[in-house]
């Protein structure tokens, strides 16, 4: 469980001076609509958190667990997910626009809707997730594995997609 309470991320948020969360135990908290934009919030436990309508965007967020988290309508657009885990987790309607998640895993989530419009996605672990109606335009898929994905009526238009598993384009 969590080693701060939710007041606590409130009031580090809060102070513009701190700008770096690294290494912090924030699991199973409730941080729906907490704005993390812009910040430095490496290897960081979110897993079972509830996360709705969270703000993310141009967070570094390497290496961060996620697992079993609702994030839906989160907005990590511009966010470096790199190597992060977000297994299991609720992303519906959530953005990753222009993301870096090169290496993230993303096995079994719910990605119904999300927007991972020109995202780097080289290299990430889709197995058994539900993409239905995501959009990846533009995004580069490249060597990312897909194996047993759901992708009815996601787009993948100008999507680079070299090496990719499990999906035929």
């Amino acid at each position: 469980m969590a080693n701060t309470t939710v007041a606590k991320i409130k009031a580090m948020l809060d102070d513009e001076t701190q700008t770096h969360m690294t290494n912090m135990d924030f699991s199973g908290l409730d941080l729906s609509g907490f704005d993390f934009s812009d910040r430095t919030i490496a290897s960081t436990d979110f897993s079972n958190c509830a996360l709705k309508k969270a703000k993310f965007s141009k967070a570094f967020l390497v290496k961060c667990n996620f697992r079993k988290s609702d994030m839906r309508s989160s907005d990590f657009s511009e966010a470096n997910l790199k190597d992060a885990d977000l297994c299991l987790t609720n992303l519906e309607n959530a953005s990753f626009s222009r993301a870096k998640m090169g290496g993230a895993k993303l096995l079994r989530a719910k990605c119904k809707k999300a927007s991972m419009t020109f995202a780097s996605m080289v290299g990430c672990d889709l197995r058994e997730a539900d993409l239905n109606a995501v959009s990846f335009h533009g995004a580069d898929l490249s060597n990312a594995n897909l194996t047993s994905a759901d992708t009815k009526d996601a787009s993948f238009k100008n999507a680079k997609m070299d090496g990719i598993k499990g999906h035929k384009a």
